[in-house]
């Protein structure tokens, strides 16, 4: 197993496509930093006026995750992309290719499939986390962390961890970033699923992209706010322009992992390779 892991892992994290699907989010939050941070950081008291509401910039504000901007927004909008690039579909690629085989010849099946299967949740959850820990490191060296309690922010008090949010602003990013590596790993882990039932590299690369999109669309539907909220971009979103729930994360994560063992590990070990 040890083995096996080992050579996943260094496939995965020496890959081109993981080195693609990082600088993809490095862009997005490289020009979040240079339009919107520089900016704030030269003109800290822009707007600023005394005894009124508008104050002076903060990382709590300018980060790239601390509203809801565009840049947030399609950053959001290209996680499912950039989360499965790196190497969810090599299990497709293996099988295609027959490499699967002299893997199989050399370690059991369930060795393989779990080393596989953490290859791509960890390579999905460092391209989902990295870009954004980088954008909020950055800022951070250039703006105060004050924040600020008039009512300019997304969160509020129904928002999840608000409590924590207005104690400890990094403590809240940081459980953030854990959740986030959590959901962004195991959707990447959703195109290992679909490669025993498709025959074309990008359909297994995109259904992830469309399951994203149907969710979005499909949680409207639905007269539970905690059903809503498992809209993936509710679920990515940190600035929390509607509030999150704990149970939503719960019930992706539980989808994911069941449909995972289900359609990924079982019917792996049932399927003949040879």
């Amino acid at each position: 197993m040890k083995q096996m892991l080992k050579i996943e892992m260094e496939r995965a994290l020496k890959g081109a496509a993981f080195k693609i699907a990082l600088i993809i989010g490095m862009i997005i939050v490289t020009v979040q930093f240079v339009k919107v941070g520089l900016h704030n950081a030269l003109n800290p008291l822009e707007f600023f006026e005394y005894g009124g509401l508008t104050l002076p910039y903060t990382v709590i504000y300018t980060w790239i995750g601390g509203s809801f901007n565009v840049y947030y927004t399609l950053y959001i909008r290209l996680l499912p992309i950039m989360v499965v690039l790196p190497y969810a579909a090599t299990y497709y690629t293996d099988r295609r290719t027959g490499i699967i085989r002299n893997y199989y010849c050399r370690t059991k099946k369930i060795n393989y499939l779990i080393a596989k299967f953490t290859a791509v949740f960890t390579t999905g959850g460092i391209v989902a986390v990295l870009p954004l820990l980088v954008n909020l490191l950055a800022t951070a060296m250039l703006l105060p962390s004050m924040i600020w309690n008039n009512g300019t922010f997304c969160y509020s008090a129904n928002s999840m961890w608000s409590s924590i949010f207005f104690t400890h602003p990094y403590v809240y990013y940081l459980l953030y970033f854990i959740l986030q590596f959590i959901c962004g790993g195991l959707l990447a882990t959703v195109s290992l699923m679909v490669s025993l039932w498709v025959n074309n590299t990008f359909i297994v690369l995109l259904f992830p992209v469309v399951l994203c999109e149907f969710m979005n669309a499909a949680s409207s539907w639905f007269p539970y706010v905690k059903v809503r909220a498992i809209a993936p971009y509710r679920l990515f979103s940190m600035s929390q322009m509607a509030p999150n729930y704990w149970e939503s994360y719960v019930l992706f994560m539980v989808m994911i992992v069941v449909l995972d063992v289900v359609l990924y590990i079982w019917r792996g070990l049932k399927n003949d390779t040879f």
